[in-house]
């Protein structure tokens, strides 16, 4: 007889961590700018572009982009500026057990941004972001998957899926564009800033690369030329795509991928008329792509001879099995009262949607977290014209998920599709942001499995011991086969003779024929 041997290949978690960050330094504010007399708003962007294991740890890089808008006051005069500056980060974090070749799930998130306004000249920023990082590498285990020149009857078979990851890459891709302001709106006097993110994301895979489209939201912050106007804001939408070459990619795997933007330069230039209307972007999209496959995998999971003694060494294998995937979207409608001065008009309003907490139940998955939002609107006060007011909203959203249990694991990654606003008093706001989840549902599992087979001849004494023939009253979890496995009986030969069939599941207290079956020379 001869082993059939199946390689199986398995994605091994190598080990986790997390840690936090700080990130600080000062802004100084340019000599062209007038001076700090109040911070209206900090907000900060982190892109995490690099991630390399090494002995024990994990390299990582990127930057994070600190935009500031605060007013100054002078004759008789409070005007809006914009400062900004960037943070480059070059960190590591220590795991046990990881080395050079693993994979590496890196995500870097902002958990606080705080400043201080040290002088008229100078403000102070201190960030706190959150790392999480996650190293695995693909194993082969080595299974029996069958035992040429042995009865089929006589072996039992084990079939079961595994998902894996068969290839994980980082890459980026450039796009440029130029927007022109539309007609009704005064040209530019002085940009302040320009959010650049991305919504409605697709990726699609194909043989040998995996393809990425969705929407560039580009939403310039200004100053008009017009003497009448004190903050403009606009919203453009551009499409996009982009092809990354990955040689594992296949219209057969699974394809996940975490889009960002990592970095973005928005300028202000002038039109065929000579007004400052046109906006020339320029925003590279950073591409964490993840590949994996489910692969269905058969192997023997027990076995008799009726020749000779078979020792079976079992080994328990640990595996991952795809359960669902899943797409979701979803809005979250809220009327923000702001405990601020009244509002004239609503400018803009900003998002960031954190995930807090996932739970998995019965064909369901319970997503909680927060959104914060920041609503900047021109202000009923002479004073201060311009408010920033910050909602905290919380969101909870249950998502379909056929087959998932308690105890499963799940992934989720979230993004701000949409933004939409209303002002509905003075100081009152209603607000629409629609929301993007991706998720996938897993099961850890366990299955013992043969590793290798020993023959040696039968103990004749032990076996002629058993009787030739006998009635067997069967028992929970006896089966046709193991029955037959454990009077070393004939499969077919006894299920012919208590006229049943083979794959006949057996009663509590029904009564079999067993005849033992002794191969001799």
């Amino acid at each position: 007889m001869e082993l059939v041997r199946e390689n199986i290949l398995l994605n091994k978690i190598v080990g986790e961590g997390r840690s936090q960050i700080l990130l600080e330094g000062d802004i100084i504010v340019p000599d062209v700018r007038p001076d700090i007399d109040s911070v209206l708003r900090a907000t900060a962007r982190v892109a995490v572009s690099k991630a390399n294991a090494s002995m024990g740890r994990v390299s990582f890089a990127g930057k994070m982009n600190v935009d500031v808008l605060y007013l100054a006051k002078g004759n008789d005069e409070t005007t809006v500026h914009n400062i900004s500056a960037v943070a480059h980060i070059d960190d590591f974090l220590n795991i046990d057990g990881i080395q050079a070749d693993n994979w590496v799930n890196l995500v870097g998130e902002l958990a606080n941004i705080d400043y201080r306004v040290v002088n008229d000249r100078k403000l102070n920023y201190r960030a706190v972001v959150d790392i999480k990082a996650m190293a695995f590498e693909n194993g082969e285990v080595t299974a029996i998957q069958s035992v040429e020149g042995l009865s089929v009857a006589q072996q039992k078979s084990a079939f079961f899926s595994v998902n894996n990851v068969i290839a994980k890459q980082m890459d980026s891709f450039t796009i440029r564009d130029e927007i022109a302001l539309p007609s009704n709106k005064p040209a530019v006097s002085e940009l302040l800033q320009a959010n650049v993110s991305i919504a409605n994301k697709q990726v699609t895979i194909a043989s040998g690369r995996v393809d990425v489209s969705g929407d560039l939201l580009v939403a310039p912050l200004y100053k008009g030329n017009d003497e009448t106007s004190v903050v403009e804001f606009e919203e453009f939408v551009l499409p996009f795509n982009g092809s990354l070459d990955i040689a594992q990619a296949d219209e057969r795997a699974f394809v996940d991928a975490s889009l960002m933007v990592a970095d973005s330069l928005v300028e202000v230039s002038p039109n065929e008329t000579g007004e400052m209307r046109i906006f020339a972007l320029e925003a590279i999209i950073a591409a964490d792509v993840k590949i994996s496959e489910n692969r269905d995998i058969e192997i023997l999971e027990d076995a008799y001879c009726i020749e000779q003694n078979m020792d079976l060494q079992l080994q328990s294998l640990d595996y991952k099995r795809l359960v669902c995937r899943n797409q979701n979207q979803f809005q979250v409608k809220e009327v923000v009262a702001m405990d601020a001065p009244e509002a004239l008009q609503v400018l803009q309003v900003n998002g960031t949607a954190r995930i807090e907490d996932v739970k998995v139940v019965e064909d369901k998955v319970v997503v909680e977290g927060l959104l914060e939002a920041d609503v900047l609107y021109i202000a009923q006060s002479d004073t201060d014209p311009l408010y920033n007011y910050t909602a905290h909203i919380p969101i909870r959203q249950v998502i379909e998920a056929k087959g998932a249990k308690m105890g499963m694991e799940a992934e989720i990654s979230c993004n701000i599709d949409n933004i939409s606003f209303n002002m509905v008093s003075g100081r009152e706001v209603d607000l629409r942001i629609t929301l993007g989840l991706d998720v996938a549902v897993q099961e850890s599992a366990t299955k013992d499995f043969v590793h290798d087979i020993e023959f040696s001849p039968f103990d004749l004494e032990a076996l002629d011991s058993l009787p030739s023939m006998t009635i067997l009253v069967a028992e929970k979890g006896d089966s046709l086969w193991s029955v037959a496995k454990k009077y070393n009986a004939d499969l077919e030969e006894l299920a012919s003779i208590n006229d049943i069939q083979t794959t006949d599941d057996l009663v509590i207290g029904q009564k079999l024929l067993v005849v033992k079956k002794v191969a001799q020379e």
